[in-house]
């Protein structure tokens, strides 16, 4: 069964983010040390943030001593997944032909090693 996420808001997919790109728990220092270059959040910017983030059920909160570890129970890819077919249903009327058309034939970036990968891709996917 395929699991139900809610889409996250910009603030908590950054926050999101950098756990899931350090992998192991954070406190809450740590995290916000990582957000510091992008954000110019206080302490207790962030403590709200997380909070809604346990709340929702995307991070496990533990506390060591005094400080708040934070771990998250939510896989990456799969709500990178959830949110891809969200954007699919909605912009593309749940067709993900339309949106590979709308990339390769919008995109000046595409390369054609890209678009030989994607076609790899596609093959691979049969």
């Amino acid at each position: 069964m395929e699991e139900i996420f809610k889409s996250l808001p910009d603030s908590e997919l950054k926050v999101m983010m950098v756990i899931w790109e350090n992998g192991s728990k954070m406190s809450t220092g740590e995290i916000l040390a990582e957000l510091k270059a992008d954000v110019d959040w206080k302490l207790s910017t962030l403590q709200v943030i997380l909070t809604r983030l346990t709340e929702k059920g995307f991070l496990k909160n533990e506390k060591e001593n005094r400080l708040n570890y934070y771990t998250s129970i939510v896989d990456c890819s799969k709500y990178t997944k959830h949110e891809t077919k969200n954007f699919i249903k909605k912009m593309y009327n749940n067709s993900a032909k339309k949106l590979i058309a709308s990339l390769v034939e919008g995109d000046d970036s595409l390369t054609d090693n890209d678009i030989e990968e994607i076609k790899r891709i596609l093959d691979r996917s049969k």
